[in-house]
């Protein structure tokens, strides 16, 4: 899919007819705003790339694949929204609102399909997150204005709870904590205490602390360029505020900064206030939309948005170089990543990735002789998607 395209159908379904409806109508007005809790940037480490001509074809002097789980072929997935793995499992959402767990060698061990109007039931699956300390897995319902929580072993439903405000677009659980990225306040315009872009909540529905006030040209502009604010490390979840170039870290009772991270030519703070045309903005030179953002066995590796294309970058925090940085990573001479699209997450010091059935497809038509044993006998039209996991080489390997 293209990137505008994929932008735009992010932007359409986190808003909805009512709130674009509610954003072309809306007068935005200068707010006072509550003080947030203090955010230091004072250990910040500045990393600063390039983008390269050229596919990297050297990915294997960095990484090498360790393994592939194959996910059950009951239940088909359609397109996958998000994963997150945590405690030994695997939670796949799809494009279908369905959330189904698997074990680590891909068996299917639940399904929660639950789209209804009766209890326990949701319209549709904003987004969901995982919180392994408290047992419980949640999901925001923004048509219905509910968080319904389930058990992350079986999906079995235990409570919902009214939730008209704050409206969130992306919610992460760490450390038995909740977090919420709140872009906007248009729905709630006399509530200061909610015009924060990050909200934290200790049971999920009380908000305890909040960070970052609402910019206002920010908040009254709801074009994403950075879709997925929340990444899971093994020992930190780091946090992309939309428009920003620094990396914060999160824990349960605080927020500090943690990369620098200076792009080529980024998007100016004008090109917001004007409320520039996204669709000029995702094709053009401007870097912005910083992701992804995932650290093992000192490899840094994030993506961004620059001449239409996502861009990837992989780093060297030890010697604070860049390894690369642009469109596309592979392995043309070592085939020590045979299969390699992006990278999805960090768990249990390896980098994963998400393969679809589509790109296996091509890897068999153009590329059989590198394929992994474990998937010569993969059938893309019955399987499922594969979660690729990568290690970091060392010197010497």
């Amino acid at each position: 899919m293209h990137l505008y395209s994929w932008i735009m159908i992010h932007f359409v379904k986190q808003v909805g007819l009512l709130g674009i409806l509610c954003f072309l109508c809306a007068c935005q007005s200068g707010r006072q705003q509550e003080a947030g809790s203090i955010v230091p940037t004072d250990g910040l480490k500045t990393i600063a790339v390039q983008v390269e001509e050229g596919m990297f074809e050297h990915l294997g002097d960095y990484l090498y694949a360790d393994s592939y789980v194959c996910l059950d072929t009951v239940p088909l997935l359609g397109d996958i929204e998000k994963v997150e793995i945590k405690d030994d499992r695997i939670y796949v959402l799809d494009a279908f609102n369905k959330i189904v767990c698997y074990d680590m060698q891909g068996k299917a061990l639940f399904v929660l399909d639950a789209q209804g109007g009766g209890p326990g039931e949701y319209a549709s699956v904003t987004d969901f997150t995982v919180n392994a300390g408290r047992q419980e897995s949640l999901v925001y319902d923004r048509d219905k204005k509910v968080l319904l929580f389930y058990h992350p072993h079986t999906g079995q439903f235990l409570r919902s709870e009214p939730f008209s405000k704050p409206v969130p677009g992306a919610l992460a659980a760490w450390q038995d904590t909740y977090f919420y990225d709140s872009r906007s306040h248009d729905s709630y315009p006399d509530d200061t205490s909610l015009h924060y872009s990050l909200l934290v909540s200790d049971d999920g529905t009380t908000v305890t602390r909040r960070y970052f006030p609402h910019v206002e040209a920010e908040s009254a502009w709801r074009f994403t360029v950075t879709a997925h604010p929340f990444s899971y490390n093994d020992s930190v979840l780091y946090y992309c505020k939309n428009y920003d170039y620094i990396v914060y870290a999160l824990s349960a009772d605080s927020v500090w900064g943690a990369f620098d991270i200076r792009l080529p030519n980024p998007l100016p703070a004008s090109k917001v206030e004007d409320k520039a045309d996204e669709r000029d903005l995702v094709k053009s030179a401007w870097s912005m939309g910083i992701e992804q953002v995932f650290v093992c066995d000192g490899l840094l590796y994030f993506t961004f948005t620059k001449d239409g294309f996502w861009q990837s970058a992989l780093y060297d925090l030890s010697r604070g170089k860049q390894i690369y940085c642009g469109r596309r990573m592979s392995d043309k001479e070592g085939k020590s990543v045979p299969l390699f699209r992006m990278i999805d997450g960090v768990y249990r010091q390896r980098f994963w990735g998400i393969l679809s059935p589509d790109a296996l497809a091509y890897e068999q038509e153009h590329r059989p002789a590198g394929l992994p044993d474990g998937l010569k006998n993969y059938h893309p039209e019955t399987g499922n998607h594969v979660i690729a996991f990568y290690k970091v080489r060392k010197a010497g390997q």
